[in-house]
């Protein structure tokens, strides 16, 4: 299975939902998902002070510390907005991502359970060891203002796997049945993620007929 990331919606303030929270249901509970890196505007819901970590222990006994981000979902979208500007300085040559964050936006909100978090140990598992919770402690603490943009930049680049060569697709991609080329549909989803098992906002075409 690929190495993935996932953006769950909980009621319970818990790391990793899927393994424990009793009755997590990933239709409903993870809100979209993505292979091989952590996207763009899923780094902009949360900051360094929401990085929390767990220590789990598991049946065998074995005990495995995990870090990740967790907050109320009413604060992460709060940041979600205070993070455009900085991400408009930081990738101004690629275009606004205001309406890219309002359809992440609704799919939050739509999703059930007050917290926020993402399961990242499998994208964690692919970095050095010991590189990823600096980098990802970094990324997060340049979007109240970044101090080094071109470091800034790189740092969200490789996390989110973009491969900003040109503008960001807009928006309404697939709604509006567009055409991105290759690049264009890859850096949608490392904006957004896809859909898990319920649909996602911005993936949802125009009806025909």
């Amino acid at each position: 299975m690929a190495n993935s990331s996932y953006l769950c919606a909980m009621d319970e303030a818990s790391l990793y939902p899927s393994s424990t929270v009793e009755g997590f249901d990933p239709a409903t509970g993870v809100v979209a998902f993505d292979r091989y890196c952590v996207p763009l505007l899923w780094l902009a819901l949360f900051r360094p002070a929401d990085l929390r970590t767990e220590t789990f222990t598991f049946e065998d006994g074995e005990a495995v510390q995990a870090t990740a981000p967790l907050v109320p979902k009413d604060r992460a979208l709060a940041q979600l907005d205070a993070a455009l500007p900085a991400l408009g300085r930081l990738f101004a040559a690629e275009g606004p991502l205001d309406a890219h964050a309002a359809l992440l936006r609704q799919a939050v909100e739509k999703a059930p359970g007050g917290y926020l978090t993402v399961e990242l140990d499998e994208i964690e598992a692919m970095w050095e060891e010991g590189t990823f919770g600096p980098a990802l402690h970094a990324a997060l603490a340049s979007l109240d203002g970044e101090t080094d943009p071109p470091a800034d930049r790189a740092r969200l680049v490789e996390l989110a796997q973009l491969r900003p060569d040109g503008p960001f697709p807009p928006a309404r991609l697939i709604i509006d049945g567009l055409e991105a080329g290759d690049a264009g549909y890859w850096n949608f989803t490392r904006l957004l993620g896809t859909g898990f098992q319920a649909d996602v906002p911005w993936e949802l075409a125009a009806p025909t007929g």
